[in-house]
């Protein structure tokens, strides 16, 4: 006889796959004793997401849909299959605790009225989730959480319905509704009420389904002693103007269908109206942030364009004697419809775009159609030699704006131009430090650095001296810095800005408790899963496992991109030789036959230095490349010895020095350089050599 089924699961994939795989490995540990089934339903995600999940998840049922049909119909599909006692409805974007489903079956089993329950939600962050205790949406409710009136009185049950802020996220009771991320329902009563309303496509649905309960014997609890964490949104740009528009258009059918009834056709198109038009606030909101940067770029190009003027006529103030000396203020319009236009075209205003090179190209193409728009329009005929100079000013305010802006980003693991490391502190076990350092170590492209393990073993202050007598000589382990209880102490203590909770040997129940301790503290949770390949985020999922280097078609082998790497060598080196090039005649008089450096090498460390400029004159040497070898003798055809890349003063390899193990991850960080070289590269390189100094003179 088949055992009875304690509990169905719904989760309804779109995009998030790996999400998806960690939910479902908590859930495992989640289930224990008890009989569950498993439905993921993928909303025609267009990529490998069942196939992936299969490979890792085989026992679990898979319903592949061909089309995108939303959140409602996509979790009927399952609904109507269900089998157990309760049904879960939770989304893919989250992690359950171990006990949070014995939590929730014993609630009900000792609650025969209570059809439906939710728990407490956590941020990513660590805090609290508002939307874990919910009212309906009436008109008043919304009214107040559009005005923020809810959180000015967060305690006035008049002001605060929409999130019922009046109760304590600790306080269990009844509520009205539940989040769509998580809702534990009685089976029979779920199917009774038909599902959701599959009208709504996403957004809605949730408030529907648990307004119709009221029709029912039934009520629906609030249960805060288990959490789970929501990373909320994961599968769906809330940006996104078809997103805010949807969710809109679910809060009208919400309250068509259900309120519309006791009021006036003429009070209904107000409503329609007035949501309408928080649309397009919502929208207008949430690109304030690249409007602003959009802004700034524009301040900073009018600003250039007049300083440019003002350089070339000397600041001379006769020039303000009249309106006309005002003429070159078309030019300033002229240059910002440009630019916005070229933006537009180079992708300037994508989401995260930190790149430094598009905005100066933007810039370059900006100037460029000005001058050949004033040169055809004489009567906006503007002084060239200003143009130029205000490019020049454009330029260098742009790349010190753009530095700003992407340093004063926290948490970041690879941006382009961020000076400062990202510091990581890695919670685990020593088997876990030992596997997962070098894997974040492999990753060329991250500018990370790993502060040292937490430990999560509960006999820790037995081992961690012994722990740390066996680390302390391996440099691909950091040190053991303190025990779980301590987290919070440490992140403070090191400036951390990430925390990576490895769930391998941790307790998902000890990571939610430790990551709610951590609510105050401005630091970025991260998690690594059982398969140890990737890390999830609030953002993204970053994997592990090394980048994939192909030796075939090299970027730097490219002729123009060797062409671009020696004038830019050249550019930078002959300003400094004009200074040195005393000191490198001296030294090349001294310099013993067969040797390119003079010894030692702390005496005749400028002798050198000039030595090295007058190396890559001659081509023989980069200002980025491989480790420079001082013992060479002088390298005729170095860069073919070195595989195509010239010894150099700096570049990944010396960058990352202190955190390579053996000579493979030289060579892999080498090849990386070479496959994916641009002059931004070299740039970024140089600006990061400028903030940790390498010395190779020494």
């Amino acid at each position: 006889m088949a055992r009875k089924i304690d509990i169905s699961i719904v989760i309804v994939n779109y995009k998030v796959k790996e999400y998806v795989s960690n939910l479902l490995s908590s859930i495992r540990k989640a289930a224990d004793e008890y009989a569950v089934q498993i439905f993921v339903v993928d909303n025609d995600s267009g990529d490998d997401s069942v196939s992936y999940l299969q490979q890792r998840h085989p026992d679990v049922s898979y319903i592949a849909n061909k089309d995108n049909l939303g959140f409602g119909k996509a979790n009927n599909q399952a609904i109507k299959q269900a089998k157990g006692e309760f049904t879960l409805i939770i989304n893919p974007d989250t992690l359950v605790s171990e006990e949070t489903l014995s939590t929730l079956i014993s609630h009900m089993r000792s609650n025969l009225e209570c059809g439906a329950a939710g728990c407490k939600i956590l941020n990513p962050d660590g805090s609290f989730a508002p939307e874990s205790k919910r009212s309906v949406p009436t008109i008043w409710a919304a009214l107040t959480k559009f005005l923020g009136l809810h959180t000015i009185f967060p305690k006035s049950r008049l002001f605060g319905q929409y999130y019922l802020s009046w109760l304590a996220e600790d306080q269990q009771a009844q509520v009205p509704v539940l989040s769509g991320s998580f809702m534990f329902w009685r089976t029979d009563l779920l199917q009774q009420l038909g599902g959701f309303d599959e009208r709504f496509f996403m957004y809605g649905e949730d408030i529907d389904l648990c307004y119709r309960v009221q029709d029912t014997s039934y009520h629906i609890d609030y249960v805060p002693s288990t959490s789970i964490i929501h990373y909320k949104g994961e599968s769906t740009k809330k940006g996104d103007l078809r997103y805010i528009r949807i969710f809109n258009e679910a809060m009208y059918l919400f309250f068509d269908k259900h309120q519309s009834s006791r009021y006036s056709a003429l009070f209904k198109a107000v409503i329609f109206s007035a949501i309408w038009v928080k649309t397009i606030f919502s929208f207008v909101f949430s690109r304030l942030k690249a409007i602003s940067l959009i802004a700034a770029d524009l301040i900073l190009l009018n600003i250039s364009i007049i300083l440019g003027f003002l350089i070339r006529f000397q600041f001379s103030v006769e020039i303000f004697s009249d309106l006309q000396s005002f003429q070159f203020l078309w030019v300033n319009l002229l240059a910002s419809i440009i630019y916005l236009l070229m933006g537009a075209l180079l992708g300037l205003y994508r989401h995260n775009n930190d790149s430094i090179s598009t905005p100066l190209k933007t810039l370059f193409f900006s100037y460029l159609g000005v001058a050949a728009i004033t040169f055809f329009a004489r009567n906006l005929a503007f002084s060239r030699l200003s143009l130029l100079i205000g490019f020049g000013v454009s330029v260098t305010l742009m790349i010190g704006l753009k530095l700003v802006q992407i340093n004063a980003r926290r948490n970041q693991t690879y941006a382009k131009g961020q000076i400062k490391k990202s510091k990581i502190l890695l919670v685990g076990t020593q088997a876990d430090a030992k596997e997962l350092i070098p894997k974040i170590h492999s990753r060329p492209d991250w500018n990370v650095e790993v502060l040292g393990w937490v430990q999560t073993d509960h006999n820790y202050g037995e081992q961690a001296q012994e722990n740390e007598q066996k680390i302390k000589h391996q440099k691909a382990i950091a040190s053991t810095l303190g025990s779980l209880s301590q987290l919070e102490d440490l992140v403070k203590a090191y400036h951390a800005d990430q925390v990576l909770f490895s769930l391998r040997t941790m307790s998902y129940k000890d990571m939610l408790r430790v990551i709610s301790t951590l609510k105050d503290v401005s630091v970025q949770c991260k998690l690594i899963p059982d398969s140890m390949d990737f890390i999830l985020g609030q953002s993204k999922v970053e994997y592990l496992e090394s980048l994939p280097l192909v030796e075939v078609e090299l970027a730097l082998n490219k002729p123009v991109n060797r062409f671009i790497k020696r004038v830019f060598d050249l550019c930078l080196a002959l300003p400094f030789f004009a200074l040195l090039w005393p000191l490198a005649l001296l030294a090349g008089i001294k310099r013993p036959k067969g040797q390119y450096f003079l010894e030692p090498l702390a005496k005749y460390k400028w002798h050198n230095r000039s030595l090295f400029l007058l190396g890559i004159l001659y081509g023989h040497y980069s200002w980025v490349g491989s480790t420079l070898s001082v013992q060479k003798k002088y390298p005729k055809h170095s860069d073919e010895q070195e595989g195509g890349l010239k010894p150099g003063l700096t570049g990944l390899v010396q960058l990352n020095q202190g955190k390579l193990q053996q000579g493979q991850d030289a060579e892999h960080y080498q090849l990386y350089y070479m496959q994916n070289y641009s002059l931004g590269m070299d740039m970024d390189i140089l600006l990061k050599s400028i903030f940790q100094p390498l010395d190779n003179w020494e």
